[in-house]
């Protein structure tokens, strides 16, 4: 009796010193790192807001169109475009709009507003059909809808613009002779614009971007007002703007 529980005190010691040198032997757990956070891409899809400031130039051209009598009352035939001005000034103001995107095409829609800084006088020496005058134009805002088509490379966008363009001019000419002019034009005009430009993605919120815009607003005509031209002589005034301007947007 006494042999058999040396026997089985023996057993069990040698099995828990292998059990010990076994654990000894197996290697300690290496720390097992958390996988990396997916990166979102950075997405221009969504509403944004923004300001932007530049230069606007005002392209206007004005014509003397004559007598507008058969036969002409006073024989004073037509002497086309006399003053073609285009004169830079200051624009500023802010847009707004909303992109879309799918995969590396971006989309989207934009209304912006501007006021317009530009005004030029001047006296001209038309030809011999009339003496010298005093001209003036003057563009004081300008506003578009446009849409806007474009592909982004990383966080650079680059894209092209069109739609509808409005702005108000004051135009008037006459001659240095009369204390008023004889011919005035204050309108609001509808035309189209067209353009491009690049913007760039700071943060997933903060855009900047630099776009030059040509925009048409066509040609129409006055009748003179004053008792110098007796009502039948006639005018054409067209005009043509072209800006260049940097913005900020802010996206969400």
């Amino acid at each position: 009796m006494g042999g058999l529980r040396r026997y089985l005190l023996v057993t069990v010691s040698a099995a828990a010193l292998s059990t010990s040198a076994l654990a000894a032997d197996i290697p300690a757990r290496m720390p097992v790192k958390a996988p990396p956070p997916v990166a979102v891409p950075w997405s221009w899809a969504g509403f944004y807001i923004g300001i932007h400031a530049g230069a606007a130039w005002n392209h206007a051209a004005f014509a003397d169109l004559g007598d507008n009598t058969v036969p002409p009352i006073q024989n004073r035939a037509p002497a086309g475009d006399f003053w073609k001005p285009d004169r830079a000034g200051f624009i500023g103001g802010g847009q707004i709009g909303y992109n879309f995107q799918s995969g590396s095409v971006v989309y989207g829609i934009e209304a912006d507003f501007s006021g317009v800084s530009n005004k030029y006088s001047t006296v001209v020496n038309p030809p011999a059909t009339f003496s010298g005058v005093n001209a003036t134009t003057e563009l004081s805002w300008m506003a578009t809808v446009r849409g806007r088509l474009g592909v982004a490379l990383s966080p650079t966008l680059l894209y092209i613009t069109g739609g509808l363009a409005v702005a108000h001019f004051k135009d008037a000419w006459g001659t240095i002779f009369l204390p008023t002019p004889e011919y005035t034009s204050n309108k609001t005009r509808t035309g189209w614009t067209v353009g491009g430009g690049i913007e760039h993605m700071f943060t997933r919120n903060l855009t900047a971007k630099v776009e030059a815009l040509y925009a048409d607003f066509g040609d129409w005509t006055v009748i003179g007002t004053t008792p110098a031209n007796i009502g039948f002589y006639r005018s054409r005034f067209e005009h043509q703007v072209v800006t260049v301007r940097g913005g900020l947007n802010w996206k969400w």
